[in-house]
């Protein structure tokens, strides 16, 4: 008899918008940081009336991700500290969520909320 062999081989493709959403809510859990930083709308986001998550960008090679994110803090929060918890909060959620290494996540400070900004 001859032996059947099965192989199924598994993908998962996650759209960016699912990814930036994760990053977006669990930026939203770090104490002391405001909110993504906005970024400008791209042409195709005006023309087909897309949602901007703001200063996200994520790039994915094989099932490996980079993140880099644009992050606004309320007046007197420590930048230091405020990154390194966005940082572990984007990666526990990604790889926790969606199952996707996370090899690196880059943040930068765009700006600081103060009291009488919106």
């Amino acid at each position: 008899m001859s032996e059947v062999i099965n192989d199924f081989s598994k993908s998962l493709n996650v759209s960016e918008d699912v990814i930036a959403g994760v990053i977006t809510n669990a930026v939203k859990e770090v104490e002391g940081v405001y909110g993504i930083a906005p970024a400008p709308k791209t042409f195709r986001q005006f023309l087909f009336n897309e949602k901007s998550y703001g200063d996200i960008n994520v790039e994915k090679v094989d099932d490996v991700l980079s993140v880099s994110v644009g992050i606004r803090l309320e007046n007197g929060t420590k930048a230091v500290l405020a990154a390194e918890k966005v940082q572990e909060k984007i990666k526990s959620a990604v790889q926790n969520m969606l199952g996707l290494t996370v090899a690196k996540v880059n943040v930068t400070v765009r700006s600081v909320k103060l009291a009488d900004d919106k």
